[in-house]
């Protein structure tokens, strides 16, 4: 079998915990064990954050009444997307929400 390159696209992941968050980082280390190529875009949650290998994050602002959730920019989370496709296809996107990162992960 060969390597599939995945992108999966999430409006939270770690340091927000929650379900989503868990689930993406288990499939995530899954998956690369098998071999596979893992591509996460997810929110920034604060500026200067260290960098995580595979991760791409998304500048964004603080959800009204949500301090722990974040609200990706829209053409910032598209150009991630253009960035992460322009060095090769992907075979699978995975988008884990039916928010913005669910329409760029459409288009």
């Amino acid at each position: 079998m060969r390597a599939l390159r995945i992108l999966k696209l999430s409006d939270v992941y770690f340091p927000r915990v929650n379900g989503v968050s868990t689930s993406i980082q288990t499939f995530r280390s899954s998956l690369e064990r098998l071999g596979h190529e893992v591509s996460l875009v997810a929110p920034q949650y604060a500026p200067g954050a260290p960098v995580e290998p595979g991760i791409v994050r998304v500048p964004g602002r603080a959800v009204p009444r949500d301090p722990e959730d974040r609200l990706m920019r829209f053409r910032s989370l598209l150009e991630a997307g253009r960035r992460l496709a322009a060095q090769r296809p992907f075979d699978v996107i995975h988008v884990h929400t039916p928010f913005l990162a669910h329409y760029a992960g459409t288009r």
